[in-house]
C-alpha cells in the first residue's frame, strides 16, 4: 500500500491511495473461508461446499467489500497519523477519479479531495468590547406574576354572573339563516373561555350573563382561530362550511378561579422549603426567579452578539470550491444552485463553527461524560430533595443518571447546555463588558430590532 498527498490549491489537497493484492488478499481468503463454513448448497453437506466454488460465487463481491474496508481504514488512519485538520470528510476526486474493475484488476488506485481547516488568529481578551444587559424586574412584572400564582393556586367557584376571564360551559347549536336551531345541525356540549374571544363586541355579549342565558354568535369570527372553533363545535378543521354558520350558545355553568389569599398557606404551597414568612419575601422570591429566567435570556443574547462580532471581525479563509462540493454531497436537500445562491450564509455558518471550535481548543473548553452524569445527578437531587452525600440516595441518583445517558438526544442536549455555559462564562470573564441595566420589555425591543435588522440585511445580500 502506498498513500501520498498532493496540494491542489489554497487549503485543498488530494490524497492518493494505491492498493496491491498483497494488501487485501489474506482478508479476502479469511472472509471466503468464513462464508464456506456457513454455506448451504444442494448436493453438499452444510459447511462442506468446495472452497473453489465459494470463491467463484462470492470472490469478487468479497474482494470489493474488503478493498472498501481497507480503503476506509487506511484513509482514516492516514489523516489521524499525519494530524490533518480537515473540514467535513474526504470526497472522491472528480478530476482524477478512475474506474474500478473488481472483475479483472488486482491493483487499485483511488483519489480523494480534502479541504483543510484554515488557520487564523483569535484571542479572547478585554480588547473586545461588547454590551452586556443586566435585566431588572420592575414592580409591575412582579404584580403580574403574583396574580398568576394566586390564580394558579386559587379555588374554583361557580358565580351567578359571568366576568372576563371566566370559563363558560354549555350547549352550542347550529342555527338556520332565519335564526332557528337547525334540526339536523351541529350540536355539542362544550366549554368556552371568554378571554379566547378576540372580537371585543362579541366578548361583551358573554360578560354579565347567567346560567340559562342564550347568546347568538359566529364562533370563527369571534375567535379567528379554526383549531379552537373546530374543537368547540366538535368537528374537523376541514369542515369550513360548518364554521361559517351562526350558532347559539346556552350557558349551563359559569366557572371561575378565585385567587388564593396571600398568606402563609400560599407561601408554603409555592415554596415548600423556602422558609418564606411575609408577602414582601414572597414577592422578592418571585422577582428573583423572574430575574434568573430573564438574565438567562440576556446571557444567551450576549453570547450570540459576541460570536457575531467575532465572525464579522475575524478573517477566515475557506477552501470555497471544496466546501461547495461537500455541502451538496453531505445533504440530499441541498443543490448546487442552492449553494451558489446562498453561499454567503453557508460560509458564514461554517466560519462561526470554526471560531467556536478554536475558542474551545484555545481555552480548554470541553464536556466529559462524567460532567454530563454529574449534571443529571444534581438535577434529580434538586427535583426530589435528595442528599448527594447520602450513600443510598447517591446510588439511586446514579441509576437515574445511567437511564438518562442511554438517550443520545438527551445527552446531546445536556452536552450543548454545559458547553454553552463554559463559553458564556469565558466571555463574561475575559471580555470588556459594557454593562447596561435595562427592563425586560426594553431588552425584548432590542432583541427584536436586532433580528429584524439582521433579517433585512440577509434579505438584501
Amino acid at each position: 500500500m502506498n498513500i501520498t498527498q498532493e496540494s491542489n490549491g489554497e487549503l485543498q489537497a488530494t490524497i492518493n491511495v494505491k492498493l496491491t493484492a498483497e494488501d487485501y488478499k489474506s482478508k479476502v481468503d479469511e472472509a471466503l473461508k468464513e462464508a464456506q463454513k456457513k454455506a448451504s448448497m444442494k448436493g453438499f453437506r452444510p459447511g462442506k461446499v468446495p472452497y473453489g466454488l465459494i470463491k467463484k460465487m462470492y470472490g469478487k463481491s468479497v474482494m470489493a467489500e474488503e478493498v472498501n474496508k481497507l480503503l476506509s481504514d487506511s484513509l482514516s488512519n492516514y489523516i489521524v497519523e499525519n494530524k490533518l485538520d480537515i473540514l467535513g470528510y474526504p470526497l472522491s476526486s472528480k478530476e482524477k477519479e478512475t474506474k474500478v474493475d473488481f472483475d479483472n484488476d488486482e491493483e487499485f488506485e483511488f483519489f480523494f479531495d480534502i479541504g483543510l481547516t484554515p488557520k487564523f488568529d483569535l484571542e479572547i481578551n478585554d480588547k473586545i468590547e461588547v454590551d452586556y444587559y443586566e435585566i431588572e424586574v420592575d414592580d409591575d412584572k412582579v404584580d403580574g406574576y403574583l396574580k398568576e400564582v394566586t390564580t394558579r393556586y386559587g379555588n374554583p367557584v361557580n358565580p351567578e354572573i359571568s366576568e372576563k376571564g371566566d370559563l363558560l360551559r354549555g350547549e352550542i347549536s347550529e342555527l338556520t339563516a332565519e335564526g332557528e336551531i337547525k334540526e339536523d345541525g351541529i350540536k355539542n356540549n362544550t366549554s368556552l373561555s371568554i378571554e379566547f374571544i378576540k372580537d371585543e363586541n362579541v366578548q361583551k355579549e358573554f360578560i354579565g350573563r347567567k346560567k340559562g342565558d342564550k347568546i347568538r354568535f359566529n364562533p370563527l369570527k369571534a375567535t379567528n382561530n379554526k383549531a379552537e372553533t373546530s374543537s368547540m363545535l366538535g368537528i374537523k378543521k376541514e369542515e369550513t362550511e360548518k364554521m361559517e354558520a351562526d350558532y347559539e350558545f346556552e350557558i349551563s355553568e359559569i366557572s371561575r378561579m378565585e385567587p388564593a389569599e396571600i398568606n402563609q398557606e400560599l407561601f408554603d404551597k409555592v415554596y415548600p422549603n423556602g422558609n418564606i414568612t411575609s408577602e414582601e419575601a414572597f414577592r422578592e422570591k418571585l422577582r428573583s426567579e423572574a430575574k434568573d429566567y430573564f438574565q438567562n435570556e440576556g446571557d444567551n443574547f450576549f453570547v450570540h452578539e459576541v460570536i457575531e462580532k467575532l465572525v464579522n471581525e475575524t478573517h477566515v479563509d475557506l477552501p470555497v470550491e471544496f466546501v461547495k462540493r461537500w455541502l451538496v454531497e453531505s445533504d440530499e436537500n441541498i443543490t448546487p444552485e442552492n449553494v451558489e445562491k446562498d453561499f454567503e450564509n453557508y460560509g458564514r455558518s461554517l466560519k462561526q463553527q470554526l471560531i467556536v471550535n478554536k475558542i474551545a481548543a484555545d481555552n480548554d473548553i470541553k464536556v466529559e461524560q462524567q460532567d454530563i452524569k454529574n449534571f443529571v445527578r444534581e438535577m434529580y437531587a434538586r427535583q426530589f430533595g435528595m442528599d448527594i452525600e447520602n450513600e443510598e440516595m447517591s446510588k439511586q441518583l446514579d441509576q437515574f443518571a445511567d437511564m438518562v445517558l442511554k438517550n443520545q438526544d438527551e445527552v446531546r442536549k445536556i452536552y450543548d447546555q454545559l458547553f454553552d455555559k463554559q463559553v458564556r462564562e469565558l466571555f463574561k470573564t475575559k471580555l470588556n463588558l459594557n454593562k447596561k441595566k435595562i427592563s425586560y420589555d426594553d431588552f425584548i425591543k432590542i432583541v427584536n430590532e436586532h433580528h429584524h435588522h439582521n433579517h433585512d440585511h440577509h434579505e438584501h445580500e
